[in-house]
């Protein structure tokens, strides 16, 4: 990987925007190599099957969002 350029003073901020466009298109495209059409539309199939969350991390996660609504009003008031 290569390291991260900082914009230079005076720099082209257009410039800048074109680079990083391609290097995330260099980026997909290298992803996309790695896996076939097939593998892609199995991993998306998931997306169309219910999920039940188990019940004691829906009850922790309950637990963990109500202290953290009630620390952020303590802090508050």
């Amino acid at each position: 990987m290569k390291p991260r350029r900082e914009p230079q003073q005076g720099a082209d901020p257009q410039q800048d925007v074109a680079e990083k466009a391609g290097r995330e298109t260099l980026v997909i495209d290298e992803i996309a190599a790695e896996f076939s059409t097939e593998e892609l539309l199995e991993f998306l199939e998931a997306d169309q099957h219910p999920v039940e969350a188990d019940p004691a991390f829906r009850e922790r996660l309950r637990e963990e969002l109500w202290a953290l609504v009630r620390r952020q009003v303590g802090s508050k008031e």
